[in-house]
């Protein structure tokens, strides 16, 4: 299982699109603390809440639950966990340690820019799930976009076809929209809640992979563009 150190112009890329990523979740952050009601009408654009489901499919409310325990910081960690174990056992500790920097980096920054803003949760009738934490940013979002980020990133060095490489990001992608519409379906976040999750998560990915190479060997073969 051999891994191949990144191009410079590909590391580069993690650093334009991880800074660009950070500056957008900061921006909805600083947005969310200092005019929220720009937010709220953006939010407007989509609202399925539980009063969008609840009367025409109430059996929504099992699988949607059962997401967001899934996908929940402490699933995160224990996945985290796990996937860093396997890849110890493969001696592949540049990779284990990136998967850790990654999703632990995006808990903490996660919960601290939670309690920076201290955004309320959505107003809904009858909520299905409570939490007590701040909605900004999502963090169910915010771990998905990181472990797929992750993912795609651990697929570049260990993957050799395109078509497998694609696979994962397409995997990667749709978990992501699973994640973000549940949250969405249950009322416990709003569109901009979970896009500053997505950019929080993304932008931690791209910049751990840029600050620490996850590759075996640092004198491999460049990985082409």
């Amino acid at each position: 299982m051999a891994g191949v150190a990144f191009a410079a112009s590909v590391r580069r890329r993690f650093l334009l699109w991880g800074s660009a990523s950070i500056l957008m979740c900061l921006t909805l952050c600083v947005l969310a603390r200092r005019s929220p009601e720009t937010l709220n009408r953006w939010d407007h654009v989509v609202q399925i809440g539980p009063d969008w489901w609840r009367d025409s499919a109430p059996w929504l409310e099992g699988p949607l639950v059962w997401v967001s325990y899934a996908f929940g910081t402490v699933a995160s960690m224990v996945g985290t966990a796990v996937v860093a174990g396997l890849l110890l056992a493969k001696r592949q500790s540049r990779a284990a340690i990136y998967v850790v920097l990654v999703i632990l980096g995006t808990i903490l920054v996660t919960s601290l820019l939670k309690l920076m803003v201290d955004l309320p949760r959505p107003v809904v009738e009858d909520q299905v799930l409570q939490y007590a934490s701040s909605a900004m940013p999502s963090g169910h979002a915010s771990n998905i976009a990181a472990a797929a980020t992750a993912a795609c990133v651990l697929s570049a060095i260990y993957l050799r076809t395109r078509e497998r490489r694609r696979l994962v990001l397409l995997v990667g992608v749709l978990m992501a929209l699973v994640v973000g519409l549940d949250r969405l379906m249950l009322g416990v976040h709003t569109l901009t809640e979970v896009a500053a999750g997505y950019a929080l998560g993304l932008g931690v990915g791209l910049l751990s992979a840029y600050l620490f190479d996850p590759s075996l060997r640092r004198k491999a073969a460049l990985l082409k563009e």
